[in-house]
């Protein structure tokens, strides 16, 4: 029998599979740790916990299968967008904590890019434009704020490369995290852009010459490495890629046009598209399959399935208690008060955005969330279904930024734990008007990373495989009438952003 190892290292926490080559998991391990907030906007990860936790949570994965190790076939390794990158000095030894994607520290850097440099100018080679989520505005925070620090670097490393590096000494990049940097990468000739590297003053020796595929075998796993991780030495280990897009392979996202939704703390919205179809209020880099082709293009709200867990803390202590005692879930008592609430929640309206700033398709660094129309006729479950409901119109936002550009969604696929909800799918569908299928039991990225070691290796020829390894999708259609309602609705908040966009602006002055 033969054994592919998949690792997706996450914002606070790493997940490892093993899966055979028919895609069943044989064993998994996660492991949790925490991210650093020295200041409010401010997340920052030392690399060294994302290393320690991946060899564990690959040797404990292993020993969970109960398999051979000298069985496996080859391992792959996802990660969390990386954002500044690890700086690295000539020792290969980290020089500060990572800037990582949550982090909105680099508004000062935003607003030199914009005089200096222009988002038309950025987009027109990148495919991307100006704010604080992206990586290259963090280098140039630490370029500016710390030159102490800079003055150091030899290497800015992606998570997954640096993990990858301590598993076979190898250095490495691939596609989608070099795209994912944002203004570095010419996503037209798919390599980096000297051009803008000159213009912002990031010099092209912090990155690897070669940029890899996601599936291209980096490096084989060492002697030390394969007492820490129990993967034989010489395991192939291929790129892997940002874990987003690879949870977008494991969900089935293969196709030209096909949506993958993680409905999870944040949201992510990703689109594969066959040609570029780039639009400024999306994110684009290369897709982790066919990278030097394909394109991903995402949208996400930051506290999507955070804004229900909020809810739920905050509001639903009663729904909490009859947890303990009853073990009927909380959210699924929720779901019941909510079920019950008329579509649009009776002209409440939530805006899901409860941390400052939004990224993409809003592009607002004081964007806030808040309840519009609360009223005293207003109960819980109104709340509750509006929070749902705020959620939905985030994701039709999403979709439109898409839909303007030409991208047509074929096939649309909810996953992670906010899609267990019935209720919520029914509203998302009924707001967008797209049908939404759901898998339930999805792995999410450290499957995708199986299916990349796969045919890094050779033992999977087609990622089509993908279609046999997921279960069968659970479908939700659109309901018209419930469609049609819903517009007026979404025309609510789309009114009740652009209200609040000079109040917000003013409470972060």
């Amino acid at each position: 029998m033969t054994y592919l190892v998949g690792t997706d290292i996450g914002t606070l926490g790493t997940k490892t599979v093993v899966v055979d080559a028919g895609g069943s998991i044989k064993g998994s391990s996660f492991l949790e740790y925490g991210v650093i907030t020295p200041k409010q906007g401010w997340a920052e990860q030392w690399p060294d916990v994302w290393e320690k936790a991946a060899q564990a949570s690959i040797k404990t994965a292993i020993e969970k299968a109960k398999i051979d190790p000298k069985e496996i076939a080859g391992a792959a390794i996802s990660s969390l967008y990386g954002g500044s990158g690890v700086p690295l000095d000539r020792d290969m030894k980290p020089i500060r904590p990572c800037i990582i994607w949550a982090d909105r520290r680099a508004t000062d850097e935003c607003r030199w890019l914009r005089d200096n440099i222009g988002a038309d100018a950025l987009f027109k080679v990148t495919g991307n434009v100006i704010d604080p989520y992206y990586g290259y505005t963090k280098m140039l925070w630490i370029k500016n704020k710390e030159p102490e620090n800079w003055a150091k670097i030899h290497r800015l490393e992606t998570p997954n490369a640096f993990v990858i590096r301590g598993l076979t000494g190898e250095e490495s990049v691939d596609y989608s995290s070099s795209g994912n940097y944002g203004g570095l990468f010419d996503i037209h000739k798919r390599n980096w852009s000297e051009k803008m590297m000159g213009e912002l003053g990031v010099p092209r020796g912090f990155f690897p010459e070669k940029i890899s595929s996601s599936e291209d075998i980096v490096g084989e796993v060492t002697t030390k490495a394969s007492k820490s991780t129990g993967l034989p030495k010489g395991t192939p280990v291929c790129a892997g890629g940002i874990d987003a897009s690879v949870s977008a392979l494991a969900g089935g996202a293969i196709e030209d046009g096909d949506l993958a939704s993680m409905l999870g703390t944040s949201m992510c919205n990703g689109f594969i598209n066959h040609t570029p179809r780039l639009s400024p209020r999306m994110i684009n880099f290369p897709y982790v399959v066919k990278g030097r082709q394909y394109t991903y293009g995402f949208t996400g709200i930051a506290t999507a399935g955070f804004s229900v867990r909020w809810f739920r803390d905050e509001l639903g202590q009663a729904e909490k208690t009859a947890q303990e005692k009853t073990g009927v879930d909380a959210y699924k008592q929720l779901d019941e008060l909510a079920a019950k609430v008329p579509i649009g929640s009776d002209d409440l309206v939530f805006l899901p955005h409860l941390m400052v700033g939004e990224r993409a398709p809003y592009w607002d660094e004081h964007l806030r969330g808040g309840f519009i129309g609360l009223g005293v006729y207003h109960s819980r479950a109104h709340m509750f279904r509006s929070v749902l409901e705020g959620v939905a119109y985030a994701m039709r936002c999403s979709l439109e930024a898409a839909w303007e550009v030409g991208i047509k969604v074929n096939r649309a696929t909810l996953v992670d734990g906010g899609a267990r909800s019935p209720l919520w799918r029914q509203i998302i569908a009924d707001v967008t008007g797209v049908p939404m299928s759901y898998i339930p039991g999805a792995q999410g990225a450290p499957l995708g990373d199986a299916i990349l070691a796969g045919l890094g290796t050779g033992t999977i020829k087609d990622h089509k495989v993908i279609e046999k390894w997921i279960p069968e999708k659970v479908p939700m259609k659109p309901n018209a009438e419930s469609v049609k309602a819903y517009q007026r609705f979404y025309n609510l908040y789309k009114m009740s952003l652009e209200a609040t966009r000079p109040l917000f602006r003013e409470m972060a002055a």
